[in-house]
């Protein structure tokens, strides 16, 4: 038996192993070890239920839930003992059940292979150490439980939380699609889009741009982009959104676009051919799947073929414009999508804050790049629509304006046949008179008169003629540079007096277009004379020639701008209609020449009236590229 010192570390060492945190398995190991230490038994187990067999002296025990207590000359019979269980047959041993009042927990065994006999003292303490045993192992059961129930709750408020992000994510999402549906505008929605990705109740990124797919070309093209050119600038963006209220759709659509930026203009600049199958954004499309590019100062950078500043997956990095250290930058790039195919791809960086882009944002980004594809597209085809509808009204007008030339071209044409036989006969009576009355006589003045005023009307049947006769045209291709410099020629006088000033502006690389000289020199030489006309002293005529394209053709605009008082708004609507004129000297047939020259032409006139300031008539031509390009297609 145990001293009383020992008992009491016997004692000590049981309560201190059942309320510690180690495994239970090691916790029963080392409480048989203190108590087979402190009797100095043979053997000391702890058996678990699962090891007891049925219809054995344990089994007995368990059923029974009472102790055991086998000592030295106590009569056993060994019958009662299962072959597996003849093992635990010793002279003394003590079988002492492990039950919490539930559950019964296993047999607590001690045996001696001598004589021994149990005290009282030693009965307590081993029914102690089955207690022990006991609230060691509902402890264990109870840390089991509460760690599953923990962890369960921990799945619950994970997946709740997912959940209400998720929640959050749609609600953004159909906040930002409200604002796309705010507007059918093509400019608009571009960069609603835009702003919705940047702004802080969006997703949040520093700058976004985005391009479009050319597909005539091939190409994709930089559209817009959105965001500060400086780290300054973007704190002074974000103060200030900060203190605006409202919902998502709300703030967006009170943004205004800002054309003027760096980074705008840098993007519209680009232009990237989709046969560039390693470049991240022409995979984009390609491919139709998101990228997420993070650089570090040990990637190995690839720059692309071409100058767009993109590369390879594995290696590439953005340029020196839209970065400020491009062996650093960090991207991401993700399809938009309208109605089954990718219409073009939304690129978007954190360069300010250098907030990582993670998997979750690009899925995010990617769900909006859908729902914007499709406002994209649905206000493409609506700006396409409006285009038609306008070309439809233009060609429903010039029709019938055509059918009211081709009624007034018959009558003209009779009347000024009949006109100008008898006409021809006066102007040479009246020359020859002149030529007869002395210097100075009332009847000299009067065949002056005579003279004159069929001159007048000799010019205004020809304009007449001019304007009606159906004359074939003879187009070939021509810098209109040269008509306009003829032009100018015929109204030399007027700006070596300088009573009007010039100022010429021609872009580099004016196109050829296909077209009449003769026709064109007499259209240009109206305006610009009328342009004279209209001003005072000091007058300046503007005369601009630039290129531009528009839908994939290319075309060629020139503007006649003038410093004059400009036209009475009332009158605007009638300047070209035949035989409309403020001027008392004027038939009227100027500016219908004018306009059915361009028309003829494929061309268009339009007309920016600034009353009191002057007024700019901008004529438009498909250049001999464009339609030549018409041309095969129609064939």
């Amino acid at each position: 038996m145990p001293g009383s010192l020992q008992t009491r570390e016997l004692l000590k060492s049981i309560v201190q192993l059942s309320s510690s945190s180690i495994p239970l398995d090691v916790k029963l190991d080392q409480m048989l070890q203190a108590v087979s230490g402190a009797f100095q038994s043979d053997r000391c187990l702890f058996l678990k239920p699962e090891k007891i067999r049925k219809n054995g002296f344990l089994s007995r025990v368990a059923s029974e839930k009472k102790p055991l207590w086998v000592e030295n000359g106590t009569p056993f019979p060994e019958e009662n003992a299962l072959p597996e269980e003849q093992d635990l047959l010793r002279p003394t041993f003590a079988c002492i059940p492990v039950y919490d009042g539930s559950f019964f927990q296993g047999i607590f065994y001690l045996g001696f292979s001598g004589h021994h006999r149990f005290s009282p003292q030693e009965v307590d303490l081993l029914l102690l150490m089955g207690e022990a045993a006991g609230q060691a192992i509902r402890n264990e059961e109870f840390r089991q439980k509460t760690e599953e129930t923990v962890s369960k709750l921990t799945v619950l408020n994970e997946r709740a939380q997912e959940h209400e992000k998720r929640a959050r994510q749609l609600s953004t999402l159909w906040e930002l699609n409200k604002a796309l549906l705010t507007t059918v505008n093509l400019e608009r929605t571009l960069h609603l889009t835009l702003t919705a990705i940047t702004i802080g109740e969006g997703l949040k990124f520093n700058r976004a741009m985005l391009f479009l797919v050319n597909e005539k070309d091939h190409m994709l093209e930089g559209v817009v982009a959105v965001g500060p050119d400086s780290a300054e600038e973007a704190g002074k963006i974000w103060d200030s959104l900060s203190q605006r209220k409202g919902t998502p759709s709300d703030l967006i659509t009170q943004l205004l676009p800002e054309d003027h930026s760096t980074l705008n203009s840098v993007v519209k600049g680009i232009r990237i051919s989709l046969a560039h199958e390693h470049c991240i954004l022409s995979r984009t499309v390609l491919e139709g799947r998101p990228f997420n590019i993070q650089l570090s100062p040990s990637s190995n950078q690839t720059p692309c073929e071409r100058g767009c500043h993109w590369g390879s997956e594995a290696g590439c990095y953005v340029g020196e414009h839209l970065s400020r250290n491009p062996k650093v930058y960090s991207y991401a790039t993700a399809p938009l999508v309208g109605k089954g195919k990718v219409i073009g791809v939304i690129l978007v960086d954190n360069l300010y804050n250098q907030n990582p882009i993670t998997e979750e944002d690009l899925h995010f980004l990617s769900m909006f790049g859908n729902q914007a594809g499709l406002a994209i597209e649905n206000a493409t085809l609506y700006r396409n629509l409006e285009e038609v509808h306008q070309e439809l009204k233009e060609t429903q007008t010039f029709l019938i304006h055509l059918e009211k030339m081709v009624a007034l071209g018959e009558m003209a044409t009779t009347l000024a046949h009949e006109i100008k036989n008898p006409l021809t006969s006066i102007g040479g009576f009246a020359r020859r008179l002149d030529r007869i009355f002395p210097e100075g006589s009332q009847e000299k003045k009067y065949s002056e008169t005579i003279t004159k005023e069929v001159s007048r009307l000799e010019k205004i049947l020809n304009d007449l003629l001019n304007y009606t006769r159906d004359e074939s045209l003879v187009f070939k291709e021509l810098d209109l540079r040269d008509i306009l410099e003829e032009s100018l020629s015929m109204v030399a006088e007027e700006i070596r007096s300088g009573r009007v000033h010039l100022v010429k502006d021609y872009g580099d690389g004016i196109p050829q277009i296909l077209g009449d000289p003769h026709q064109l020199k007499q259209t240009f030489y109206n305006l610009i004379n009328n342009a004279c006309q209209a001003m005072k002293e000091n007058g300046v005529l503007f005369l601009r020639a630039h290129s531009f394209s528009k839908n994939g053709s290319s075309y060629l605009k020139v503007e006649v701008e003038d410093t004059g008082k400009g036209i009475d708004p009332e009158n605007l609507h009638n300047i070209f209609n035949p035989f409309y004129s403020t001027k008392e000297s004027s038939l009227g047939l100027g500016l219908p020449i004018v306009h059915r020259i361009i028309t003829s032409h494929r061309g268009q006139i339009e007309v920016d009236n600034r009353p009191g300031k002057g007024v700019k008539f901008i004529i438009t031509f498909p250049t001999s590229k464009t339609e030549k390009g018409n041309r095969v297609t129609s064939s």
